[in-house]
């Protein structure tokens, strides 16, 4: 603990000089129709418990476990270019760059366009993109969690979707705002990923605003996901959201379904899944500026509770030594383990664009072994994050 505290407490001070630095920063408008801007995650953690825990995982499973998740790194960087021709016709370019991973091979680290489209606007509360843009659900929820350089949402942690594709969208909102809509055609896969073109996905999400509630529904159906046959992911979410000045508090039901095979099942994450999350967070009467926040997420991927045979032998539904440790999350496994993930923490807006927070996390993972049996895995985790905007 000791050791953890004066970690954060180095990381802290920096934190703050950076911060201090930055508060002059904001995006950069070269002119009228033409604005570019940079933003920046970063992060500091201290972790243990069970992944860490040698005589649980193996003496050098958990010194890698503890050399990916200690320490302070940049964990995510954005470049975005907005620029527009005239009223009608706008785009938007935005690059991505993720902390690499060095626990496994999957090209993070890497630089990603994450945005590249067109926006046709014919009428004020219609727009039209095309090309690579925002999915319906995970950039809509981060607007209201606001706090993704500290954790993921729900849905984007666990892998439902991707937060940008390729195709065409339609944006837009009747009666003065208080319908609003998001529909989306698209081909599934996701921006980080191999295009194929051989499927295509279609996604909606319709919000009801009767100020100072807001109540989501969202939906998507795709078919032959990553071009693997049988495989057609299906997402449902509903959430209810109360928000004014001060206080934010939201709730959503999330459900999953990958729709595949037994002799493919390997290649799913979800079977009849569904889960909830809570988070919000409140701004501090007379010291607006400092926030209390907090979450709570539990998943269950496969809702039947069973292990399917795959080869006609019966599998496990995850490997409980494996973890992906990286970022502000502690680690990711494998999708079709039951999971919770708790955090509260505190923030301080230094400006408007950087903005400082401290929290706590707590996770737990359910695995079965062979015989059936549950085996619980459970990690906490101290970080201090830092947002960086310009």
């Amino acid at each position: 603990m000791k050791k953890r505290m004066s970690r954060i407490f180095v990381v802290g001070c920096t934190a703050v000089l950076l911060g201090l630095a930055g508060t002059a920063s904001y995006a950069y408008q070269i002119n009228d129709d033409l604005n570019v801007g940079v933003k920046a995650y970063l992060n500091a953690m201290e972790a243990s418990g069970d992944h860490f825990d040698a005589s649980k995982v193996g003496q050098a499973q958990a010194n890698t476990n503890s050399s990916n998740a200690d320490g302070a790194r940049l964990s995510r960087a954005y470049l975005a270019i907005v620029g527009k021709i005239n009223d009608e016709v706008s785009g938007k370019f935005v690059l991505d760059e993720a902390m690499s991973d060095p626990s496994v091979g999957n090209g993070r680290g890497n630089v990603f366009v994450k945005y590249l489209y067109g926006i046709f606007t014919p009428v004020k509360h219609l727009a039209i993109r095309f090309g690579l843009s925002e999915t319906p659900w995970i950039p809509y929820e981060e607007g209201i969690w606001s706090y993704r350089f500290v954790s993921e949402t729900a849905p984007d942690y666990e892998g439902f979707m991707p937060s940008s594709d390729w195709g065409i969208a339609v944006v837009g909102s009747l009666f003065h705002k208080l319908i609003e809509y998001h529909v989306m055609g698209s081909n599934g896969e996701g921006y980080q990923a191999t295009q194929n073109g051989r499927g295509f996905a279609g996604a909606a999400r319709i919000a009801l605003n009767i100020k100072p509630i807001i109540f989501n529904i969202f939906g998507m159906d795709e078919s032959m996901h990553n071009g693997v046959p049988d495989y057609d992911p299906k997402r449902a979410i509903v959430m209810l959201t109360f928000r004014n000045s001060l206080l934010t508090l939201s709730g959503d039901w999330i459900w999953a379904d990958d729709h595949i095979t037994p002799v493919d099942a390997g290649k799913a994450k979800f079977n009849h899944g569904y889960g909830y999350e809570f988070f919000g967070f409140l701004r501090v009467p007379g010291e607006e500026k400092l926030r209390i926040f907090a979450r709570y997420l539990d998943m269950k991927p496969n809702g039947s509770d069973s292990n399917l045979p795959v080869s006609g032998a019966v599998s496990p539904t995850v490997s409980l030594g494996s973890s992906n440790l990286y970022s502000t999350e502690l680690y990711k496994f494998v999708a079709t383990s039951e999971n919770s993930w708790a955090l509260a923490g505190i923030s301080y807006d230094i400006t408007k664009d950087v903005i400082a927070a401290l929290d706590y996390n707590l996770y737990t993972i359910q695995g079965y072994d062979l015989s059936k049996d549950k085996t619980a895995y459970s990690d906490d985790a101290v970080a201090l994050n830092l947002r960086l905007a310009f």
